[in-house]
């Protein structure tokens, strides 16, 4: 008797087991994330900033970014909003704490249109890298001192 109701036990817990498990969503059933998804999952913080002086999608001249610069956090928001927050640390003291941008996705997602008010940032930014943790991106932008195009890579992390 003690052996069927242990017998019986077991075969019900196996059971509920193999109930919850087979319930449970799989995260491999989801797909890969949109861009959109990705850019929008958490805060991203600058990585590296250098110019790409070949176009090769590499950084021959790296820009020493500043802990006044390392710290500051862009939030991309799902409505094509954002915001440009300085870290703890700011570089001028007279900055604001934070500024909005805008943002949208073009030409199936492999273009960043972004738009920072006084920041280098803004324009056409072709996505190099987008996934969970990294986004890698260059802006063809023109040096106002020399009149001359130049490619900036810019690499963000979470």
């Amino acid at each position: 008797m003690i052996k069927s109701r242990f017998h019986n036990m077991l075969l019900l817990g196996s059971v509920l087991l193999v109930t919850l498990f087979s319930c449970q969503k799989s995260n491999d059933d989801d797909g890969p994330k949109s861009k959109s998804a990705l850019l929008t999952a958490s805060l991203w913080k600058i990585a590296s900033v250098g110019a790409d002086l070949d176009k090769n999608n590499t950084v021959d001249l790296p820009y020493p970014l500043e802990n006044c610069e390392k710290d500051n956090t862009l939030e991309f928001k799902t409505d094509g909003t954002g915001i440009s927050r300085e870290g703890a640390t700011k570089c001028d003291p007279a900055d604001p704490d934070s500024e909005n941008f805008t943002w949208s996705l073009k030409n199936n997602e492999t273009i960043l249109n972004i738009a920072i008010p006084g920041s280098f940032f803004s324009g056409d930014a072709t996505i190099i890298t987008l996934n969970e943790t990294t986004m890698e991106a260059y802006l063809d932008i023109t040096d106002p001192d020399t009149g001359t195009q130049v490619r900036i890579i810019f690499k963000l992390i979470h």
